[in-house]
């Protein structure tokens, strides 16, 4: 398995690899491998001499081995891979994401920092060709700071907000809707994926999308995504976990 190092490059060489660019996706190594014609498609070997390789999990998340990491602090990215349970990053092993990104990172004066990896990590996982931050992977269940309520005491809720939620499509359609967008993908989503996705469905305007509620940490939307899946979870149409991975549970 490869390992990854940082190296300095020129401003010219810096651009020309951007302008190479085929998708935002795809970073700048795996840009540079195509260019150089590396096969990056090589079989994986363990490194613990045989068997099954540990996939890492954190906080109700699980990233499978073989799963790229990247980041980008001060000007610079950053890239890893999960082998075996830990996070490999430019040569260095580490138990956990903020780990990673404190032994990775440098200020500007060279020093080490304590970052939070959660908000700066990005994950790519095995066979998926999308990239999720790793703090969207552990907001899959509803806030339990908002009750739970039915679409009629929803609409009596409103009266009494500063915020309106009425001109969004009611918890059952957004069920129905959930579970035909599974039907059609035939594979997990990762929440972010499912709320832009039915929004999309839905035709919603970008307001609707990031409206805010009257405690201004959650959003409409996305809560409403959240109750639709919870309840589908209930019904046995939808598997409960892991976090990060909404799938139907006959899949």
């Amino acid at each position: 398995m490869a390992e990854f190092r940082s190296v300095e490059i020129d401003f010219d060489v810096h651009k020309f690899i951007e302008l190479a660019r085929e998708s935002f996706a795809e970073t700048p190594n795996t840009v540079l491998r195509r260019l150089l014609g590396i096969d990056a498609a090589r079989p994986v070997q363990s490194v613990t001499g045989g068997g099954v390789m540990r996939a890492w999990s954190g906080k109700g998340v699980l990233l499978p081995h073989g799963t790229r990491v990247r980041m980008d602090y001060n000007g610079r990215t950053h890239e890893g891979e999960i082998i075996d349970g830990s996070w490999l990053v430019e040569g260095e092993r580490y138990s956990s994401p903020s780990a990673a990104a404190g032994g990775t990172a440098r200020t500007k004066s060279g020093k080490r920092t304590n970052l939070d990896g959660w908000t700066y990590w990005w994950a790519l996982m095995p066979d998926e060709a999308t990239w999720v931050r790793l703090s969207e992977m552990r907001c899959d269940e509803p806030n339990p700071s908002e009750p739970k309520v039915t679409d009629e005491e929803r609409e009596i809720e409103v009266k009494h907000s500063h915020i309106s939620v009425a001109d969004l499509p009611p918890e059952g359609e957004v069920m129905a809707a959930l579970e035909a967008l599974l039907e059609r993908k035939k594979r997990a989503v990762t929440p972010s994926e499912a709320y832009r996705n039915l929004a999309d469905e839905f035709k919603l305007s970008t307001e609707q999308r990031s409206r805010l509620m009257d405690n201004g940490n959650v959003c409409h939307w996305e809560n409403r995504v959240q109750w639709a899946r919870n309840s589908l979870v209930k019904d046995g149409i939808m598997a409960r976990g892991p976090r990060g991975h909404w799938g139907l549970a006959k899949l």
